[in-house]
């Protein structure tokens, strides 16, 4: 959030800066702590793409600036596809617009940016066919927007915003607000005067939903594991139902929950429990919702290593550490004699292993992971 925060005061600092003329594509090269900015200003024409991708070879990191009524379909997808690989963000800046194919691209950020005054607008995809007396006859294309579609699919868009993109004749438009964005599912963060407004603090639909159904799942399947609180996690679940109910009403919200649910079931039929359970709670986490604990398995103001002391220090160590150990703990109370006596030197090596990373994080998670393989090998054994 600090990285997008910082996007946001270069997106203040250079927001009226660009001049460029139609069809115009430029870059500001950046350095190692600072982004590259390209701006694409004008009509998205013939050739736009590629030149698009030849400036963005020049970065790793960039924040792309829109302002365009909209063009070509398939050079607005071809630009639109590079942004979403490489993870730029997207901004339409403060009164600029952003139209059609433009508002394509602008979807497809890894990370996206507007103003309450940017005017973003969508419609059908269409083509104009020359007619004998000299005019010109408007029709959708089905080949275009089925094209945009599949696109937005890929980028994970909802089928209400999907919906919403392609629906609009080519006289019409419709206005994506910061409201609408919230309503359809598009994780945006938004400036209104001097105040930002990070997507964390306006949650969408499927993320609330999303988060519930996460609190949901670590009550039932992971509060035993990770030594968590279930009533807890529970109310922690109904809480944030009833926020998307208030937000977004029962005849929205009501289907997300369960869709979500789906989705974890089928995600923990195909995973090790342990990795989804600590992956549901980092994901929280990273929300900046409480999962209820603080530290990992055992009292940090006992700790007697730098390694204890590094673990004390990282949340994705806690849950490592609270996992193992009760797996641990489960395979030696049903282990005796020399099996129990084998595990438990095992156990004893491992630490030793472990506490020669010293406060290194990445190699102490990685011994853990280890551990994990070797615990569930034992497992599968006495099975």
């Amino acid at each position: 959030m600090k990285i997008l925060k910082t996007c946001f005061f270069i997106v203040f600092a250079l927001a009226g800066h660009s001049t460029a003329s139609a069809a115009d594509i430029r870059i500001s090269q950046g350095d190692a702590t600072t982004p590259s900015i390209i701006d694409i200003t004008g009509p998205i024409e013939s050739g736009d793409a590629n030149r698009f991708y030849d400036l963005s070879q020049r970065t790793g990191r960039a924040i792309v600036f829109l302002h365009s009524p909209g063009g070509l379909v398939n050079e607005g997808l071809s630009i639109a596809a590079e942004i979403w690989q490489r993870g730029f963000t997207t901004v339409v800046a403060p009164g600029v617009e952003c139209h059609s194919i433009c508002a394509v691209i602008w979807v497809s950020g890894g990370s996206r940016m507007m103003d309450s005054t940017s005017v973003i607008g969508v419609h059908a995809a269409y083509r104009n066919q020359a007619m004998e007396d000299g005019t010109s006859l408007t029709s959708e294309s089905g080949v275009a927007n089925a094209d945009i579609g599949s696109f937005l699919t890929h980028v994970g868009l909802s089928r209400e915003a999907i919906r919403y993109f392609t629906t609009a004749g080519p006289n019409e438009v419709l206005l994506i607000t910061p409201a609408i964005a919230q309503r359809l599912d598009i994780d945006t963060a938004v400036t209104d005067g001097s105040q930002i407004r990070m997507p964390e603090e306006r949650p969408t639909p499927r993320r609330i939903a999303l988060q519930s159904a996460t609190y949901i799942g670590l009550s039932g399947d992971c509060a035993w594991l990770l030594g968590l609180d279930a009533a807890f996690l529970q109310e922690q679940g109904r809480q944030r139902l009833k926020l998307g109910h208030e937000l977004f009403g029962g005849e929205l919200f009501a289907n997300l929950v369960p869709e979500m649910s789906n989705r974890f079931s089928s995600e923990m039929a195909s995973m090790a429990l342990k990795d989804w359970c600590t992956g549901a709670a980092t994901d929280l986490q990273r929300e900046g919702m409480s999962v209820g604990i603080a530290g990992p398995g055992y009292d940090c103001a006992k700790a007697a290593t730098s390694t204890e002391h590094a673990i004390c220090g990282s949340f994705d160590l806690w849950l490592e550490d609270r996992a193992l150990g009760v797996i641990y703990s489960v395979l030696r109370n049903m282990s005796s004699g020399e099996d129990r006596t084998l595990l438990t030197e095992k156990q004893r090596s491992w630490i030793s292993q472990r506490d020669r990373c010293g406060t290194d994080v990445a190699c102490i998670l990685d011994r853990y992971r280890a551990w994990f393989l070797e615990l569930s090998l034992i497992a599968a054994k006495a099975n």
